[in-house]
């Protein structure tokens, strides 16, 4: 994504294309590279929903 800040989110076209991407190139992957890729899907997924900007205020 040229020019666009890393913390933008992606319009709906763009999701699509790369998930149709990703549908693409999962089953050529090998084990250790599909790992890798869960592991850095996991950790975005977990910052994402503990950013600042999205953390729930729990106090009482």
């Amino acid at each position: 994504m040229s020019g666009r800040s890393r913390d933008a989110f992606l319009s709906d076209a763009e999701a699509e294309s790369l998930r149709l991407q990703l549908l693409e190139v999962i089953p050529r992957l090998r084990r250790h590279q599909l790992i890798d890729l869960a592991d850095t899907l996991h950790e975005a997924a977990r910052e994402r929903r503990w950013s600042s900007d999205d953390r729930l205020d729990l106090r009482a």
